[in-house]
């Protein structure tokens, strides 16, 4: 899928966007066509997209960890909600 359609001729193009071009809102930016090589400017829009899942834990039900285990730590996660609990092991130097 091409990012834009040159407004000449129709033409599928992608914004190179190696240098941060074209992410900016409410700025025209220029281009010019690979294609046709006529020069046309386009505007950016950002939207967002947003997915539910459900997070029983949130309601009454308890959360459903993961432990990892590190050098240093032992990290608890709920697999649902943002829940998380660090626990520093003591060191050699502690």
């Amino acid at each position: 899928m091409s990012d834009l359609e040159c407004p000449y001729c129709e033409a599928d193009l992608d914004v190179c966007h190696d240098d941060g071009f074209g992410y900016s809102e409410g700025v025209a930016h220029e281009m010019q066509c690979y294609e046709c090589e006529k020069n046309f400017v386009f505007h950016t829009s950002i939207s967002f997209y947003y997915e539910p899942k459900k997070a029983d834990c949130l309601n009454g039900s308890p959360h459903r960890l993961k432990i990892m285990e590190t050098s240093r730590s032992t990290i608890t996660r709920c697999k649902d909600c943002e829940y998380e609990k660090y626990e520093w092991k003591a060191g050699k130097n502690d």
